[in-house]
């Protein structure tokens, strides 16, 4: 599920500013990868496999969001209610719900992968405001062209138009490409950046990534 940043709504905003007075300090020292990757990237596949090898807490801002938005809290049906009114949403949604799952999360001693996010700059540097830059950033690189056409193929079982399809796919994969490179210099500039050649055959990528981890 991939939603774009909106707006701040000042009745969301103090939802923000309790939040962020509650992270533990541990929660800053928990080590943090984050997997950048478009839609086709195989970004899900990998995530999945690196959760299992190295026991890390995998954490998707979109999936806590549905969540939060399924739930019965004040914040969550303060969201539904945004949502069933066709408002966009606050735009530190995604952010305060991912470092309060980290907060809730960092006392069972794991680290985090953080997959889905940043979706761009901005998400990139608020979350270094509140929570320091992560420890590692893979970035599976893959052409859009390729992440086109896996798109494509995994897209035939639906019952919309093929042009439609097409469409929809070409939609993703612009969007992706036209936020991603800002996101990339950032953390090359911190030097925490890794990219991944993700064209290649999945258990070939995943070796590439536990070269990089197991050095790390």
């Amino acid at each position: 599920m991939c939603l774009s940043l909106w707006q701040i709504d000042e009745e969301v905003a103090g939802y923000a500013e309790a939040a962020g007075e509650s992270f533990p300090v541990e929660t800053k020292k928990s080590k943090v990868i984050f997997v950048i990757g478009g839609p086709g990237s195989g970004k899900a596949l990998q995530s999945e496999k690196i959760e299992e090898r190295y026991s890390l807490k995998r954490l998707c801002p979109g999936d806590i969001l549905c969540s939060e938005l399924q739930s019965h809290s004040e914040r969550g049906r303060f969201l539904r209610d945004l949502l069933e009114r066709g408002e966009q949403l606050p735009e530190d949604t995604l952010l305060d719900l991912l470092c309060e799952a980290m907060a809730s999360t960092v006392r069972q001693g794991k680290g985090f992968l953080v997959t889905g996010f940043p979706k761009n700059l901005k998400q990139a540097q608020e979350y270094e405001a509140k929570m320091g830059q992560p420890d590692i950033a893979l970035f599976l690189e893959c052409s859009a062209d390729i992440m086109s056409r896996r798109l494509q193929q995994r897209a035939t079982c639906s019952l919309h138009t093929k042009e439609a399809r097409d469409r929809d796919t070409r939609r993703r994969v612009d969007g992706f490409c036209s936020l991603v490179n800002p996101v990339v210099s950032h953390y090359e500039h911190r030097e925490v950046l890794h990219k991944i050649d993700a064209e290649q055959p999945p258990e070939d990528v995943f070796e590439q990534i536990c070269l990089v981890l197991d050095s790390c």
